[in-house]
This record gives C-alpha cells, structure tokens and sequence, in this order.
C-alpha cells in the first residue's frame, strides 16, 4: 500500500512539474489570455533555381579575327567579312575614342567572343548595332583584371542599338562617365508580344568595376493604363561587381524584366548627399537577389516592384545579403501596383526574404531604417532567419520589433526565428560581417 502511495505521490509531482513547464512557455496577451510560445528554430530555405552564371569560354580551335592600330574609332562590322561557327575578335591595345561593333552574330551554344589583346582604353563610348550571342569580354590578358577600360566618359560608355539578345559584358572597368553607364537607344520602344524576337533575352554584365559612374538604365515600360509592354527583358544576371564613389542615386535599373538574378556584387561609399528616395538596384517585374553586400551608402539595397509575367505567380527571394550604414531608409522594399497587373498578360508575386544581415541603417533617423519595407504586394511573404542590429523605427508606437516596417495587409505565411539584438551580440566583426548566432543571418560565399 505503501509503495502505492508513494507511486501516486511521484506521479502527481512529475504531473504537476509539467504543467509548470507549460505555464512557463506561454505568453500573455493584452487581454489576459494565455497563448503557447512557439520556440524558435531555424527555417531550411529551399534552393532557388538559377540560370548560368557564366557563358562558356570560346573553343581552343576558335578563328581568330584581328582588328584595331591601337588608335582612333574603330569599326567591326560583321558584312564585311566572313565569322566562322566558332569565332574570337581581338581588339589590339591601346586607346580609342570609340568602338563600334556591329552585326555580329553568334549562337547561344557558340557565341562570338570579342576581346582585348592587352589593355584597350575608350575615351567616348562603346556602340552597337544588331548582335546576338555575343561576349565583350576584357579577359583575354591573366595580368589585365579589366581588358575594357572606359575612362572620363562624357556621355554614355556603352549604348546598345538594334537587337542584343545573348550579350554579355565582362570584365571591365568604368571611371567617370557622366551620363549612363549603360543603355539601349532602341530596346525600350520595342513592343512585346509573347515571343522570344520581341523581347532582350540572356543580357549579363560581370565582373566589371563602377567607379563615379551614372546609372545602367535597362527596360520599357509594363502598363494597363496606357495599354505599354514595351522593353522587356528576361533571364538577366548581374553579378560579381563592384560600385562605388557615385551620389546617382539608383546605380542599376531595370523597368520591365523577368527572371532577373542579382547575386555577389559589392556597393562601397555611395550617394554621400542623394536624398532621392532610390534603391541602389531598382527593378520591376521577379527574379531573385542574394550574397550581395552593401556598405556606406543611401537607399535601400533593392526595391522590387513586383509582378510577374502570365497567370502563375512567381516567387521572389531576398537572401544572404549583408547591408549596413545607411544614412536613409532601410534594407529592402517590397512593393506592387495594380498599374503592373494586366489581365492575360501579368499578375502578382510572392516573396521570401531570409538569411540577411542589415545593421545602422537610417542614421538620419528621419525615415524607418529597419530590414524590410513593406507595401501591398498582392501576394504572400516569407520572412525567416534575418538579423538585425542597430536598426531604426521613426514610430515609438510601432518598435522595431520584428524588423519590419509593415505599411500593408500583405499575408505573412511565415515569420521564424529573425533576431535584433546588439551589434556585440550579432556578429564577430565589420569585414565579414559573420553572425554569431547559430543559423540566422547572411553567408556571403
């Protein structure tokens, strides 16, 4: 009886201790109810599908075309003579005021490489005219990290003209230009209607260097109201660049693009005095932006002004990015209008952001500098494994809390595991900018 006594007492005891555990794991809501504290643990994301991040290197056995004195304008017109299937264009060294090249065609599986053969310098602009399939690419010397140099351009540094679908710019550096850095004098007004020849495809710039440069300005115009689909762009990557020492405000911009991929680039010391409310990358329409990091700058890192092209909603990610020290607004914005959303042709995204670090932003304490502005996006958002750090609400009644300045019914399906804590608390250091807690915040590889 006695041993029975003892069990019951034992068996009330372990009941009680865990019913006390539970009460310790509830919070209590202003009206007094009880509600179970979910622990937080951290969210797997899933791995986004990517298009190529570099174009294959010409063949070994590759025709060599060579052209250029090392001075004056040059021209590369591809009717003036015969390319081969498989093709490399060397410009001789030196310095020229312009380069034009035109009508050169390649394919998508043997693109015409066009490179520099030493270091070639352009003191007014880079133009083209009906090319496809085609790499300008400054790497031909392993002792030239940048074979294209545009220095102290008073206008534009490269403008495209007729069609440029498959071309990619690598490998170039571009110091003082003062209007855009990079543009299309036709693309724009081309109207979209559902096929590959009406729309740019596969356009890429990388590795190349912005040093107190303008804006690259990409894209049409999507629109109900006035009836434009112009301009489009698709599968574009922006990747492995470097800017800085500019106050233009928006450094890269697309206003009609699908499928973009912006990942690696590093931003340094911009906008010292612009007070344009800009993103550095500023896009319309989906794609993803990730492992990129921003220092010292004015604006948010992106604004993506989101929708998608067909009936199915696309989901845009935000990840492994690290920005800090912003001087106004914060990190991201995430932003849809219903002029975008044109039946039969476009409608909403979804987003993710996750596994971002943003630190010190809004240091003019006039505006929210927290990790995620948030408009209606007419879709959903994903919000998991962000840390912040010296963030900043503009609000008393509205703390920075969860780190997002939320101005919108936009559907949060899921909000895990995103800490703000101090800067001592959050990484090891201002270099790498490398988390010390346990599965949040960015990875940049």
């Amino acid at each position: 009886m006695e041993k029975r006594i003892s069990m019951h007492l034992i068996l009330c005891l372990l009941m009680s201790f865990s019913i006390a555990c539970k009460k310790s794991e509830t919070l209590i809501t202003e009206d007094n109810k009880e509600i179970p504290a979910q622990p937080e643990q951290p969210v797997t994301p899933t791995t986004p599908t990517t298009p190529p991040i570099t174009p294959t290197e010409p063949d070994p056995d590759a025709t060599v075309y060579e052209f250029g004195r090392g001075t004056g304008s040059l021209v590369i017109d591809g009717n003036t003579f015969t390319l081969a299937s498989k093709a490399i264009i060397k410009i001789k060294s030196g310095t020229y005021s312009t380069i034009n090249i035109v009508n050169i065609k390649g394919t998508e599986d043997k693109p015409v490489f066009v490179k520099n053969d030493g270091q070639v310098t352009i003191t007014q602009g880079m133009f083209t005219d009906n090319i496809e399939n085609v790499v300008i690419a400054g790497d031909n010397n392993s002792n030239i990290t940048y074979g294209f140099k545009f220095e102290n351009i008073s206008y534009r540094a490269v403008q495209f003209n007729g069609k440029m679908n498959g071309v990619t710019l690598k490998n170039m550096s571009f110091t003082n230009v003062n209007d855009y850095v990079i543009s299309s004098n036709s693309n724009s007004g081309m109207p979209y209607n559902g096929s590959k020849d009406s729309r740019v495809e596969k356009f890429k710039i990388l590795n190349c260097l912005f040093d107190g440069t303008g804006q690259i300005s990409l894209g049409g115009n999507l629109s109900k109201e006035t009836g434009q689909d112009n301009g489009l762009f698709k599968d574009v990557e922006i990747a492995y660049n470097e800017f800085k020492n500019t106050n233009i405000g928006t450094l890269c911009s697309f206003t009609n693009v699908q499928d973009y991929n912006i990942h690696h680039n590093i931003v340094n010391n911009v906008n010292p005095s612009n007070n344009n409310h800009n993103g550095i990358f500023s896009m319309q329409g989906n794609g993803i932006f990730h492992d990129n990091k921003l220092t010292n700058y004015q604006g948010n890192a992106i604004r993506m002004w989101l929708y998608s092209r067909g009936s199915i909603p696309a989901t845009v990610e935000i990840y492994n990015n690290i920005c800090y020290n912003t001087r106004k607004y914060g990190a991201f914005e995430l932003q849809m209008f219903d002029r975008n959303i044109v039946p039969g042709k476009s409608t909403y995204a979804n987003a993710k952001v996750y596994n971002n670090t943003a630190g010190r932003m809004n240091t003019n304490e006039d505006w929210h500098g927290q990790m995620l502005d948030l408009y209606n996006t007419g879709g959903t958002l994903e919000y998991y494994n962000n840390l912040g750090f010296d963030l900043y609400s503009s609000d008393p009644n509205r703390p920075v809390n969860n780190m997002i300045n939320n101005m919108s019914d936009t559907k949060i399906i899921v909000e895990s595991n995103n800490k703000y804590v101090s800067k001592e608390n959050a990484i090891n250091n201002l270099t790498d900018f490398t988390s010390k807690i346990s599965g949040v915040g960015a990875a940049i590889r």
